[in-house]
C-alpha cells in the first residue's frame, strides 16, 4: 500500500485595502449609473456643472471597475486554489484497487 499525504487546505488572504478599494469603485460605478440616468432623462447630471465632456460619467464606470480588478483577482485565485484542493482530496480518497 502507498501512503498518501493529506493535503493542505489554502488560506484566504485577501486584503482588507483591496476591499475598501473594491467598495469604493462600486460606489463609482453606481455614482457614474445614476448620473448617465439623470442625464438621459433630466437633461442635468449631478456633476454636470463641473465636466465639460459629455462623456465623464463613463470615464467614472470605467475608473471604479479598474478599482474593483485587484480585490476580484483575489477572490478568483483563491477560487482556483480550493478547487485545486478539492481536487486533491478527491484523487487522495480515491481507493486503491
Amino acid at each position: 500500500m502507498t501512503d498518501k499525504q493529506t493535503p493542505t487546505p489554502p488560506t484566504a488572504n485577501i486584503s482588507l485595502w483591496w476591499l475598501l478599494l473594491d467598495i469604493i469603485g462600486m460606489a463609482l460605478v453606481v455614482l457614474a449609473g445614476y448620473e448617465i440616468y439623470l442625464i438621459n432623462e433630466k437633461n442635468a447630471g449631478m456633476l454636470a456643472e463641473y465636466f465639460s465632456w459629455p462623456h465623464y460619467p463613463w470615464v467614472i464606470m470605467g475608473v471604479g471597475v479598474l478599482c474593483m480588478l485587484p480585490f476580484h483577482k483575489q477572490v478568483f485565485a483563491l477560487f482556483r486554489k480550493v478547487k485545486q484542493y478539492q481536487k486533491e482530496l478527491a484523487k487522495k480518497d480515491r481507493p486503491d484497487f
